[in-house]
């Protein structure tokens, strides 16, 4: 698990928290896990490195996002009596019916429901595990992210979409492919916790579709250097859109930092 700073003080959600200049925020207790806890501490480095009118016209920062940390995934899991039929049962259909089919803890409602009344764009609910992005068992790719369009006319059915989604999150934890994946690790699955991220997408409407202009991946080291790049020099993917294309290895425009 990767270890949470103490020293990053962020603030619990409130109803004024989308009207306010803060980009993090946080519901219940427990760990925010790992994923989340990753981007708490790139969002410290760019509030610490990085001035406002360091580039003009040029806005770094990280998109607004609010964490289930994982005592909402306890509750959960202990109200519903779901622990013994998720880590028992082999079919992930049956699991994502039973977790769909679970109500999410009353007290945590309201602020979902505050979420959505604020946020008009598009949501990614990305899982954020205890074990998730550790240094050297990460899970990636082992847990699921449910993108929601966010733009029915009606509140009440992109509300349930908010919460079908963080349910189907939760349910993931116990899927297949995580379980598979624990038995080569050093860890179990009964020990996992799930926390969710519920992050505002970025883009702009473009033709019915909602987007970005661009998307990429900066990775520290470059295995397959061309040119006068050096493999410890690094190496950027870029991609039009949400770069779908970069995770599941598509063409994309590449280039080493240093020779942009």
């Amino acid at each position: 698990m990767i270890q949470e700073n103490k020293n990053i003080s962020l603030p619990q959600f409130n109803r004024n928290f989308f009207d306010s200049e803060e980009s993090f925020s946080w519901i219940g207790n427990g760990s925010f896990g790992g994923k989340a806890s990753g981007l708490a501490f790139i969002k410290k480095i760019i509030d610490d490195n990085i001035k406002p009118d360091e580039f003009p016209n040029v806005s770094v920062s990280i998109p607004k996002m609010v964490v289930l940390r994982s005592s909402v995934f306890d509750s959960f899991m202990e109200r519903n009596n779901l622990f013994n039929f998720a880590l028992n049962e082999e079919s992930d259909i049956r699991i994502i019916n039973e977790f769909l089919k679970a109500d999410l803890p009353v007290e945590f409602l309201g602020d979902l429901r505050t979420i959505i009344e604020k946020v008009k764009v598009p949501l990614a609910i990305r899982s954020s595990s205890m074990l998730e992005d550790a240094k050297y068992e990460p899970f990636a790719g082992i847990y699921a992210t449910k993108m929601i369009p966010n733009n029915q006319t009606s509140m009440d059915i992109r509300f349930n979409k908010l919460v079908e989604a963080v349910k189907f999150v939760f349910a993931s934890t116990y899927f297949k492919a995580s379980k598979d994946y624990f038995k080569v690790s050093s860890h179990t699955v009964e020990e996992e916790k799930m926390a969710v991220i519920i992050q505002e997408v970025v883009g702009q409407n473009r033709n019915l579709r909602y987007y970005p202009h661009i998307s990429g991946v900066a990775r520290s080291f470059n295995f397959y250097p061309s040119g006068k790049a050096k493999p410890e020099q690094g190496v950027v993917n870029l991609a039009l859109g949400l770069g779908k294309t970069i995770v599941d290895g598509g063409i994309v425009w590449s280039y080493c930092p240093v020779y942009p």
